[in-house]
């Protein structure tokens, strides 16, 4: 198993939007979808998960180097947002 590492960033952004630390980790390993984003590199993982007392779209954006997965960020993102990427092509399916 691949072993994943939370950046300080993402930490941060955890505490901030009060999101559980578990949550980018279920998402890593348990995406119902998955993108690479070809303007920053990364690649993207959503999964719905409760936020806010709602089932929401949470995504992480990851790199996988040497060995390792890093996440990066997350945060809760709309199906509006999703679309509007995967028409623009700034995402593609992975």
């Amino acid at each position: 198993m691949v072993k994943v590492e939370y950046t300080e960033h993402l930490r941060v952004r955890l505490r901030i939007r009060k999101i559980p630390e578990e949550y980018p980790k279920e998402i890593y390993q348990n995406p119902e979808q998955k993108f690479y984003d070809n303007v920053e590199g990364n690649f993207i993982a959503i999964k719905k998960l409760e936020y806010n007392k709602e089932l929401r779209n949470m995504m992480i954006a990851y790199e996988e180097k040497e060995g390792k997965t890093e996440i990066i960020t997350m945060h809760p993102i709309t199906d509006e947002k999703i679309i509007n990427r995967i028409i623009s092509r700034r995402w593609t399916k992975n």
